[in-house]
């Protein structure tokens, strides 16, 4: 596996442990890659607020793919240096029907935005599944009336927290109306015992992230690995030269990917980037 140059990583269900922690050899097998020579991305669907734990945690920063893909930032020096918003009508488009259905809508803001990291909908109470993950992240949230009204100026994606069976349903509901205008994820966090559906512009996704940090390293996508679980990984477990799953990845992520790694419980990320090291 020596051609390989860049190594992106998931963080929920990937480099995080079932119970939403840093093992300290998946930590160390970071550092051992990095000092290996690899160019080593964290590519996750939490905003660098969600993330900051984490990455001080494993003390790597450098670029990173947040909101998956819609924020490329330099974590050292703080400063984003790519985004894509969504198109303003689209996202109140996306939260008049999730308001319509009785829920409080989320629209998460970009990084630069002097406001908060969520805007919530005021007159639907957030629900305790919103409430809890709110406080699991330490992300703001201002209240700011119907979302549906609101201009989006800032706006990278729509969504809620809330059950399973729930989202499900609404994602469902989400891409009858909207088609192939919208992509949508449905994430679920197993340490907290939510799932976050978000609903994205299109072009928007992990594996654009990842190109354009590639890009800015003179880095092809043949001399890219990435490492996932979920929905919002297939884009670059496909798209790059070599993508891996992890054992508790989501079916269609595993049917996907070239090999599938140990779970994240049995420290499957540590064990294959201390391989990739060994073979560089």
């Amino acid at each position: 596996m020596g051609q390989y140059k860049l190594i992106a990583i998931d963080l929920d269900g990937t480099l995080l442990r079932p119970d939403g922690s840093v093992s300290p050899r998946n930590r160390d097998a970071v550092r051992l890659a990095v000092a290996a020579g690899f160019e080593v991305v964290f590519a996750t669907g939490r905003n660098f607020t969600e993330s900051r734990r984490i990455i001080e945690e494993v003390g790597h920063r450098d670029l990173c793919v947040f909101v998956s893909g819609a924020i490329v930032m330099d974590v050292k020096r703080g400063v984003v240096v790519h985004r894509m918003t969504m198109h303003s009508q689209l996202a109140r488009e996306v939260s008049g029907v999730i308001e319509g259905l009785g829920h409080a809508a989320l629209a998460l803001q970009d990084h630069d935005s002097p406001v908060a990291d969520y805007l919530a909908t005021s007159d639907i109470e957030l629900n305790d599944a919103t409430q809890s993950w709110m406080r699991v992240t330490n992300a703001k949230i201002e209240h700011v009336g119907r979302l549906a009204d609101h201009p989006h100026p800032c706006t990278l994606r729509v969504g809620l927290v809330s059950s399973r069976d729930e989202t499900a349903r609404i994602e469902r509901l989400l891409l009858g109306e909207f088609g192939d205008r919208v992509v949508v994820h449905s994430l679920l966090v197993p340490a907290y015992d939510v799932e976050v559906l978000e609903v994205f512009d299109p072009a928007v996704s992990k594996w654009q992230g990842v190109l354009h940090v590639a890009r800015s390293r003179g880095i092809t996508p043949q001399q890219i690995v990435a490492i996932g679980d979920d929905v919002n990984d297939l884009s670059m477990i496909t798209g790059a030269g070599f993508g891996a799953a992890m054992g508790n990845a989501k079916p269609q992520v595993a049917a996907a990917a070239k090999r599938v790694l140990k779970s994240n419980l049995d420290d499957g990320l540590a064990e294959f980037l201390e391989e990739l090291v060994s073979r560089s």
